[in-house]
């Protein structure tokens, strides 16, 4: 059990007094509300907490489920000390009515009941689930408590948790990348915060993880960039894959990047893979090429730092610049950000950077329109940033906002999606809807991103980094940070259909 599930602000909570008597028991219960994912087991429904005199024994529990038992395997049963010794323990076939549950168990003042479901492979996406304690019944009579507060678990094609603190020695994880890879697989990309959650120059490692299956498995994280020390680590990892199926991650290392100076630098690297992201090249320096004196771009000589929008990079698909290869960085003197595009012709041997396409932004994106334009969309507090290049890059026009996208200042993702028999496409952008960080939700564009569409909730609580990808099937994944509190965040992959993004609210 994820005591985590106990705790989050949006789990519907209700103290229950039983019927009529003073000596009856009580009951408080916490609902998870999370998201699931077709096939996964032991999902928390509900937890209860159950005072007693301590001088009872309880011989069954009847449980109400709603929804439609076709989406669950089975239910289980648990009940345990507040210390953790195990009372009862049951497993039962999901059904359209109440299940009775006998239990005859001696109770102590205070017991835990837990209730988790297993959610069937071809379950219905979009779908809830949920159960409640219909009735407790003890040696002395039987106690209906009164309904709890509403709350059940919606049903995704997949959710899956690759990281949590303490996973592998780290106390955190962060910076999520996601790319489906030529061959159809998956590839997650992210920063293993080894001793603390904090940016460089702390310690920090970027590490990756494969799936071929859509996401419902993956690989044990192989190391991209280790770090030794601080001042030493690397960090904010980028992807994109070359037109020759090679994998391209670029990210930076070293000093913080308020702190960089010519002598002591946030340096910029690029680690190259053609396996599938199995094995990876030693990283290289490609600072010199971006900013300093010797820099190509006579805007960036007087630069102190660069640092890549961690995430998604973009590949261009049409054009004579087809084939090129472009991340969104954040450059500038002192603390003055200004968004430029790094951009390379030949597989990332060499670079360039573009003219100042955002001045005053933050981590940005590049999507390649229809029409073979380019789109940045940029972090900033409040109305999100963007501007558009009709050159491939190399030059950028009068910068704008979006009022539709009213958000914290944070990192997103924006990708995409090819509609089928080459209908048009859509565009997809991840971001919290919160001027805080929380309610990572997905806004959708159907004109080029000239507007944007009320947004799909993912996370609706704690949330902050996101990366989007279209898989070889035609669903969405994500790749996010949920609950950044003190312990630390976990990194969830979710996956799902363009249908249940495009429902309405309520429709299912």
């Amino acid at each position: 059990m994820n005591l985590r599930h106990m705790l989050l602000p949006f789990a519907a909570t209700s103290l229950l007094a039983a019927t009529a008597a003073t000596d009856h028991p009580h009951v408080e219960i916490v609902r998870d509300t999370c998201f699931t994912g077709r096939g996964n087991t032991g999902e928390p429904l509900l937890t209860a907490t159950i005072v007693t005199d301590g001088t009872s024994r309880l011989r069954s529990v009847t449980l109400a489920p709603t929804g439609d038992p076709k989406n669950l395997d089975a239910l289980h049963l648990e009940l345990a000390t507040t210390q953790g010794e195990c009372l009862f323990t049951g497993r039962y076939r999901a059904a359209a009515g109440p299940i009775r549950c006998r239990v005859g168990c001696s109770c102590p003042d205070t017991m835990i009941l837990r209730l988790t479901a297993d959610i069937a492979a071809e379950a219905r996406e979009g779908d809830r689930i949920a159960c409640d304690i219909a009735e407790l019944r003890f040696a002395d009579g039987g106690y209906a408590p009164e309904a709890p507060a509403p709350g059940s678990r919606e049903i995704l094609l997949c959710r899956r948790l690759l990281y949590a603190p303490g996973d592998f020695g780290s106390r955190n994880w962060r910076i999520p990348a996601l790319r489906t890879l030529p061959d159809g697989s998956l590839l997650a990309v992210n920063d293993k915060r080894k001793f603390n959650e904090g940016d460089l120059p702390e310690d920090i490692d970027i590490v990756a993880s494969r799936s071929t299956d859509n996401g419902r498995t993956w690989s044990e994280p192989v190391a991209i960039a280790v770090g030794t020390g601080r001042k030493k680590g690397f960090g904010d990892p980028a992807l994109a894959v070359t037109r020759e199926g090679e994998i391209i991650c670029v990210f930076v290392g070293g000093n913080h990047l308020w702190h960089s100076t010519l002598d002591d630098p946030q340096l910029s690297y690029l680690s190259r893979s053609t396996d599938g992201g199995r094995t990876w090249s030693t990283p290289e320096n490609i600072t010199p090429q971006l900013w300093g004196p010797e820099a190509p771009n006579p805007q960036c000589r007087a630069y102190t730092y660069s640092f890549f929008g961690s995430g998604n990079g973009l590949t261009l698909e049409r054009g004579e610049h087809a084939g090129r290869i472009l991340f969104a960085a954040a450059m500038g003197p002192a603390k003055n950000l200004n968004n430029h595009a790094v951009y390379s012709d030949d597989g990332g041997r060499t670079w360039q950077v573009s003219d100042i396409a955002f001045r005053g932004g933050d981590e940005a994106k590049i999507v390649e329109l229809a029409d073979g334009r380019l789109l940045m969309s940029v972090r900033r507090h409040g109305q999100r940033g963007y501007n558009i290049s009709c050159d491939g890059g190399a030059t950028w026009g009068e910068q704008g906002l979006w009022p539709e996208i009213n958000t914290n200042a944070c990192n997103g993702d924006m990708i995409r999606y090819p509609l089928p028999d080459k209908a048009g496409t859509l565009l997809l952008h991840s971001v919290p809807n919160s001027m805080q960080r929380r309610n990572v939700s997905i806004f959708l564009s159907r004109d080029e991103g000239r507007t944007w569409c009320d947004p799909k909730v993912l996370c609706p609580y704690q949330s902050v980094y996101s990366s989007l990808t279209v898989l070889p099937d035609g669903t969405i994944g994500i790749y996010l940070e949920e609950n950044p509190t003190p312990a630390g965040c976990e990194l969830w992959f979710m996956n799902f259909s363009l249908d249940w993004l495009t429902a309405p609210a309520g429709r299912r």
